[in-house]
């Protein structure tokens, strides 16, 4: 059977599964910090009116970004345990633990989307206000850098004791 061509070897099984799980881990974690990075850097464009609902929206997304990130390090400390007891073959062990990184999993994938959704709407509940303010910039009017300079006095003033020349 080594050499029936529809058979894969559970090593590239393996291989294939640890491949996505680690894409899947990166994607979460890179959207979320990027996520959490942006909100916090552009704070005053993002949500200018900050009222209570606004941070409690903006609260909600971001507690559910970290706690995606948590879930993915969790994730990623038991999939070390579960390795090291396959290896010891206990199988039994090592599924509770999977099942428990499964369960891990879903909860990252939902929080991720969650905290998105939560920072997303809140975008979206400001959108009003920031096209507003940003209206109000372009029609005012522009402010004089110089002084104004009285009727009555030379554009180019002399000194006192040039005068007296």
């Amino acid at each position: 059977m080594p050499d029936d061509p529809n058979v894969v070897p559970k090593s590239a099984v393996l291989q294939s599964i640890t491949a996505e799980a680690n894409g899947f881990y990166g994607v979460v974690v890179t959207v979320a910090s990027t996520f959490l990075g942006g909100s916090l850097l552009f704070l005053e464009k993002f949500a200018p009116a900050r009222n209570s609902w606004s941070i409690v929206v903006m609260a909600i997304g971001w507690i559910s970004l970290v706690a995606s990130i948590g879930c993915i390090a969790r994730i990623r400390f038991m999939n070390l345990r579960s390795g090291k007891l396959a290896l010891l073959d206990q199988f039994d062990k090592a599924e509770m633990i999977d099942r428990h990184t499964d369960m891990l999993s879903n909860w990252a994938q939902w929080l991720l989307i969650g905290g998105m959704s939560a920072l997303v709407f809140m975008g979206v509940l400001n959108f009003s206000q920031i096209t507003n303010d940003s209206l109000k910039l372009s029609t005012s009017a522009p402010v004089s850098q110089t002084p104004p300079q009285s009727q009555g006095s030379p554009a180019n003033p002399t000194r006192q004791s040039d005068s007296k020349k």
